[in-house]
C-alpha cells in the first residue's frame, strides 16, 4: 500500500509496500505526537515563523527522573542546537510571559490532546507564533545514558516545530518523525539545517556597528483591552490597539497585528464577538460594524450601527442564541435577524467594562481594568468567581 511505502521511505526501512513486521515495530517506536504527510523536507516551511529573532521560553514544570537543575541543562542545550545553525537567540525567563511555553503533562490533564503513557508519543508541539511545548509526564527522562527518553533530543525536536520546522523525509534527521535514542556526540543533520536557515536564514557573523533595537511590542499585561471574544477555530482572542493576542494554558501568546488576521479592520475597536449560531464574527468601533466569514469582510460592510455607538463590551448569549451588546448599564439582546432589544440583567456589573466574551461552557466573562468576574448561563454572577484578571488570564507578575 502507498501508505506502507512511504512510511517506510521516511523511516529508512526496506521498501515493499507491505505491514511487514520491521515496519509494525517501527510505528510502534516512540514518537513524535504532530501527524503530518510525509510530503516535504524541511526546506519547504510548513508551520509558519516567527516574525522576531529574540525569543523568551519558560519552563513551567519539570520531571522527578531529572530535576529542575537537569531540565533546564537539557532544555538549554536544545535551544542551543538551533541557535548556534541561525541567528535565532534564546533566553529563558522564570516567570511571566514566554514565547515559547514548555511543560510536562499526564494523560489529558492540562493538555487538550492526551498523551498515551510511557511508550510512543514523547512531545508534541505548536508551530509558531503559539509556542506551545508539551512532553509526556509518564516517560522516564534521561540524559547521558542509553535508556528512558533523551530530554535534550527530544526537546530540541519539539522547539524545531516550535519554530516551524514540519518533520523530514531523512530518518536521521532530528525532525524525523520516529525517536532514534541517545546520542553522545549529537549533531543536526544538514537537512535539519537547511530547514532552521531557510526559514530564519544563517547565523550572524559579526554584529553590526550599530545594532537595530528590536522591535518593541506592546505588553497585554500594561493597560487594559480593547475587546475579548472565543473566535474562529475556538480560539479565545484579546485586542488592544493594533495586535490581537491567543489564549494557551500557560497565558497568552505573542501578538500578531489585526490585519494579518482581519483584512480591512480598524484598530482600536470597542468590542468583538462571534456569533456561535451564524459563525459570524463582529466587530464594532464608534458607530459601525464590521462583519466576517472567518477572516473575510463580507460584502456590504462596514455598516452603521443600529444600537448606540461606542459599545463597550459584546458577548454571545447562549440561551437565547442571540448576540448582547454593553453600554454602561444598558444591554441590548440580538439574534441577527430582528432589530435589537433592551435585556434587563440579574447581575450588578460595574458600568465602565473593557470587553466580555462567552467560553465553551456557555459561562460569560467580563472584564474591567485588572478585574474578572463570571457569569452563570443564566447571567447571574458566580459567588466567589471574583479574580484579578492579569494573574488568572495573562500569568502577569504585577
Amino acid at each position: 500500500m502507498h501508505v506502507f511505502r512511504i512510511f517506510q521511505q521516511v523511516t529508512g526501512l526496506r521498501v515493499t509496500g507491505r505491514p511487514d513486521s520491521s515496519t509494525m515495530a517501527m510505528m510502534r517506536a516512540a514518537r513524535c505526537g504532530l501527524s503530518d504527510p510525509f510530503s516535504h523536507t524541511l526546506k519547504y516551511r510548513t508551520l509558519g515563523q516567527w516574525s522576531k529573532k529574540r525569543l523568551t521560553y519558560r519552563i513551567y514544570n519539570h520531571p522527578l527522573s531529572l530535576g529542575l537543575s537537569g531540565t533546564r541543562a537539557a532544555v538549554r542545550a536544545a535551544f542551543g542546537y538551533w541557535s548556534a545553525v541561525s541567528p535565532l537567540h534564546f533566553q529563558e525567563v522564570s516567570r511571566g510571559h514566554a514565547d515559547i511555553k514548555l511543560s510536562f503533562h499526564r494523560r489529558n490533564q492540562g493538555c487538550p490532546v492526551a498523551f498515551d503513557g510511557p511508550g510512543q508519543v514523547l512531545g508534541h508541539a505548536e508551530g509558531p507564533e503559539s509556542g506551545t511545548v508539551h512532553f509526556d509526564a509518564d516517560e522516564v527522562w534521561t540524559e547521558g545514558r542509553s535508556s528512558g527518553a533523551n530530554l535534550r533530543i527530544v526537546a530540541a525536536h519539539e522547539i524545531g516545530h516550535a519554530l516551524g520546522l514540519g518533520h523530514s523525509q531523512y530518518h536521521s534527521a532530528l525532525m524525523g518523525p520516529v525517536y532514534t535514542g541517545y546520542r553522545h556526540n549529537f549533531r543536526l543533520h544538514q537537512d535539519d539545517i537547511r530547514g532552521i536557515q531557510t526559514l530564519y536564514g544563517k547565523p550572524v557573523e559579526k554584529p553590526s556597528i550599530t545594532p537595530r533595537k528590536p522591535d518593541q511590542l506592546p505588553d497585554l499585561c500594561v493597560g487594559r483591552l480593547d475587546a475579548m471574544m472565543l473566535g474562529p477555530l475556538h480560539k479565545t482572542l484579546a485586542f488592544r490597539g493594533h495586535y490581537v493576542w491567543t489564549f494557551s494554558d500557560s497565558g497568552y501568546n505573542s501578538p500578531l497585528h489585526i490585519n494579518a488576521l482581519w483584512k480591512e479592520l480598524p484598530s482600536h475597536i470597542n468590542a468583538a464577538v462571534h456569533s456561535q449560531r451564524t459563525n459570524k464574527s463582529y466587530f464594532l468601533k464608534g458607530d459601525k460594524v464590521w462583519r466576517y466569514s472567518g477572516f473575510k469582510l463580507d460584502q456590504g460592510y462596514p455598516k452603521r450601527l443600529t444600537i448606540p455607538s461606542n459599545i463597550q463590551a459584546a458577548f454571545f448569549l447562549r440561551s437565547q442564541r442571540a448576540l448582547v451588546f454593553i453600554k454602561g448599564s444598558e444591554y441590548w439582546l440580538w439574534d441577527e435577524l430582528r432589530s435589537a432589544k433592551h435585556l434587563q440583567l440579574k447581575a450588578a456589573l460595574p458600568s465602565d467594562l473593557d470587553a466580555a466574551f462567552t467560553g465553551g461552557d456557555g459561562r460569560v466573562h467580563v472584564f474591567s481594568g485588572a478585574w474578572h468576574w463570571r457569569l452563570s448561563p443564566a447571567l447571574t454572577l458566580e459567588k466567589g468567581y471574583h479574580f484579578r484578571s492579569r494573574h488568572r488570564w495573562m500569568h502577569c507578575d504585577h
